[in-house]
């Protein structure tokens, strides 16, 4: 496991620690190619034999190394969506490199389909997928920064709601992580009142406020809506109190389902000043 916040409980080791000489087993083609974008399907191995697949978005033009941007995607939704394909396109054509991947139970992953009951009544099936997704990014971590088109020194998280809440326990513990844009998540999961200890363990580690603390010394941007009905603004509010500095916090007058366009506004500048790309190069 990537090093951690060394003010991290043990427990943190047990739920999120895999195996680092676990072979990646990562295949990769291209999907489709024009003058100015790459797009590539790649699958790898995570914790419980779980094969990822993810999509990674180059400007084939470019050389050298380039930042990384890592883009994770809402509850219901997937890697092919345009919802993180279409801001993640803009950050290629200011010099980035992206890539996202299909979360647990969603996507190429899904046994069936997703609805926003499995956020809010089902807290141990939550607790699975939250953890093997932060793995699953970990893992994913460890594969890309192997590539010689990518700046280790140089990653960026940018998470959409429920890709936001799952990314919290990433970026809280991968210290590779350098910068992190959280956008309509907040502090609070939606399970309710746990209804024994093993409930009540799974809503702690799930609970985005867990990991913000964590975060020290690394760039935090938290956009969020001011009329937003899911994750309230009184839960996106925690979460920003929780954060160590540096943070920033731009309200927006949308909601949860009206985030995008303008919900990406703000994330460029702050992601191109902190990785050195685009505009501040």
């Amino acid at each position: 496991m990537p090093d951690t916040d060394p003010s991290a409980d043990p427990l943190f080791d047990l739920a999120f620690g895999y195996d680092r000489d676990l072979p990646l087993e990562a295949e990769r083609r291209v999907v489709r190619e024009s003058a100015s974008l790459k797009l590539e399907r790649f699958e790898l191995t995570s914790r419980n034999d779980q094969r990822v697949p993810g999509l990674l978005l180059s400007d084939p033009r470019a050389e050298g190394p380039r930042p990384l941007i890592l883009v994770g995607h809402p509850g219901t939704l997937d890697k092919s969506a345009d919802y993180v394909l279409w801001p993640a396109q803009q950050w290629v054509e200011r010099g980035a490199i992206c890539v996202t991947i299909d979360q647990a139970g969603h996507g190429e992953r899904a046994r069936r389909p997703v609805s926003m009951d499995d956020f809010r009544n089902w807290p141990m099936r939550r607790l699975d997928q939250s953890l093997q997704t932060a793995v699953d990014w970990m893992r994913t971590l460890d594969w890309l920064t192997t590539l010689p088109e990518i700046d280790a020194e140089r990653v960026g998280f940018v998470g959409f709601s429920m890709g936001g809440m799952r990314g919290a326990p990433f970026v809280g513990l991968d210290t590779r992580v350098h910068a992190a844009a959280f956008c309509i998540s907040g502090a609070t999961t939606l399970g309710g009142n746990p209804a024994s200890p093993a409930a009540h363990l799974a809503e702690h580690l799930t609970d985005p406020g867990v990991y913000a603390p964590m975060t020290a010394g690394r760039p935090i941007l938290v956009v969020a809506g001011e009329l937003d009905d899911l994750v309230t603004p009184e839960a996106t509010q925690r979460f920003y109190d929780l954060l160590p500095e540096p943070r920033e916090i731009v309200w927006l007058p949308c909601g949860h389902w009206d985030f995008m366009p303008q919900g990406i506004a703000p994330i460029a500048p702050f992601l191109e000043r902190h990785l050195n790309f685009g505009e501040s190069t």
